[in-house]
């Protein structure tokens, strides 16, 4: 693998820089510390929602904008400014989000700054007694409401089966939207043009720096763009077996630790 001369980090965070108790280990925390004082950016791209990615944005030191809701959304970490978004259009949507209600599917949209569910489901009950509650609306008045739609989930939470039995009505939606498919557990939706790629494009726009001189991390089905696009695309051990496929390095490790081994081989100039 050729040098590559890295100026700016970016890692996805479910599955990548989170444990498996969503946290950040305290090595993770020190060695992005490290990274600003060697002149290195460091930000999230993930497929969360900007308030999803409060507390996380609060543990590490975040020196570029953050890219949100897999590209739809980039927006400053400090000031919540959005930066750019792509909004997209969900008429096309309210077939399969319907069946996915009636099958007992957790279905989520993010409009506004807010995240709907369109039903109350185990997965909204657990959410709710941890303290999260998300307002339930239906499908009607998000549309009525007018306000801008960045994202689009709908996560079987242990009902595989109920889920198999959309995919193939969502797999025909791909010619209008673009979507990320988790084997039986759930998919993510965004408009055609947003992926994390032509997220990580505008923010390395943004930030003045070449693509090429980023460190990308990931895991799973929608970094894969991202990874290949990087200058260096890394998958943490624990990853997808596809997207281990667009990577330029596979860690040894697994999860936050995953991160700082790629961090360490390609980012440290200390160790350089």
């Amino acid at each position: 693998m050729e040098h590559t001369e890295i100026k700016l980090v970016v890692t996805d965070l479910d599955d990548t820089l989170l444990s498996p108790e969503k946290e950040i280990s305290p090595e993770a925390v020190s060695l992005i510390r490290q990274l600003n004082e060697d002149g290195i950016r460091f930000t999230f791209i993930t497929g969360r929602p900007a308030y999803a990615i409060e507390r996380f944005a609060g543990r590490v030191k975040i020196t570029a904008p953050i890219v949100s809701c897999n590209g739809a959304v980039i927006f400053e970490s400090d000031t919540g400014r959005v930066l750019y978004d792509i909004p997209m259009q969900i008429e096309a949507l309210e077939p399969v989000l319907n069946r996915a209600v009636e099958k007992g599917l957790t279905a989520l949209v993010y409009a506004g700054d807010t995240e709907y569910a369109l039903s109350e489901t185990e997965w909204t009950r657990v959410r709710k007694s941890a303290g999260r509650e998300l307002p339930i609306t239906s499908f009607d008045w998000i549309l009525k409401s007018g306000r801008p739609v960045y994202k689009v989930n709908i996560m079987a939470d242990g009902k595989a089966e109920a889920f198999e039995s959309l995919t193939g009505q969502i797999c025909e939606l791909r010619d209008r939207y673009c979507i990320a498919l988790y084997g039986n557990s759930g998919c993510e939706i965004v408009d055609r043009n947003v992926n994390k790629k032509e997220g990580l494009l505008r923010l390395c726009e943004v930030c003045g720096i070449d693509i090429k001189n980023v460190l990308a991390v990931g895991d799973n089905a929608n970094d894969q763009e991202m990874l290949q696009a990087a200058g260096i695309g890394a998958v943490v051990a624990n990853g997808t077996y596809e997207t281990k496929e667009y990577a330029d390095y596979i860690c040894e490790a697994s999860y936050t630790s995953g991160v700082v081994e790629a961090i360490h081989k390609f980012a440290d100039r200390r160790r350089s």
